[in-house]
């Protein structure tokens, strides 16, 4: 039998890049996969139920609820991975409406849903919470501070939610990437992405997607509220 069958993932920003990695990962190991998106994914999941939504809309955690109830009867992970574009600008460059627009998706937008999630995740005896976040909210780059303040502020959120959950038997933990090559790589910075990684070369959306499932099977369960980071070794040179 595999390993997560007759468990149910759902997986925010699922259309493609890491998400859809995550969502063939999870499935492969016999999740039922609910791929929420605001776009349809590049390509099918087997078995997966395809939700077109924007998660920062006010009405998008009822909904999602909804639909893992109605759909697929329960809920037991929860990966947080839609995110914005990583930017250049600088303090300078960044008005508070930008500043806003990021914390909108990274922050607010998990925060809601896993609020309305906690009702099915405590009463699963699986109950997992993943936050896809990135090393810039661990380490500042000097620029994107709209990104790299609200990655950081999603890493706290993470940790309050581990905190609280924790009594419940909800797992709740980070996964930080270094350059992965998504489309969130700009061509023009390609290069500069590679040369910053100790290993010589961008990460691929796999190699994330195989630490989700590891933080959401059963080989995880003494570990919350921490922080996974996979980068090439970037934050061990001090990038």
């Amino acid at each position: 039998m595999s390993p997560l069958a007759g468990r149910v993932a759902l997986v925010t920003g699922a259309a493609r890049g890491m998400g859809l990695a995550h969502a063939r990962a999870l499935a492969d190991l016999g999740c039922r996969v609910i791929m929420v998106d605001r776009d349809e994914p590049e390509t099918e999941v087997p078995g997966a139920v395809v939700a077109l939504t924007d998660i920062t809309a006010v009405e998008a955690p009822d909904e999602l609820l909804r639909i893992a109830q109605n759909e697929c009867g329960r809920l037991d992970i929860l990966v947080h991975n839609a995110g914005l574009m990583h930017d250049w600008r600088t303090l300078d460059a960044t008005a508070p409406s930008d500043l806003d627009r990021y914390l909108a998706v990274n922050v607010t937008a998990p925060y809601a849903l896993t609020r309305a999630a906690a009702p099915l995740l405590r009463r699963s005896p699986y109950g997992r919470v993943v936050f896809i976040s990135s090393q810039w909210g661990q380490v500042p780059d000097g620029h994107s501070y709209g990104y790299m303040i609200s990655k950081a502020a999603q890493l706290g959120l993470m940790k309050a939610l581990a905190a609280e959950l924790v009594t419940d038997g909800v797992l709740v933990n980070a996964i930080t990437p270094g350059a992965i090559h998504t489309r969130m790589v700009q061509d023009e910075k390609y290069d500069e992405e590679v040369a910053a990684v100790p290993l010589g070369r961008l990460g691929r959306p796999d190699e994330i997607a195989s630490i989700v499932a590891f933080l959401a099977s059963d080989a995880s369960s003494f570990i919350t509220g921490q922080v996974i980071a996979a980068n090439g070794g970037a934050l061990v040179v001090g990038i």
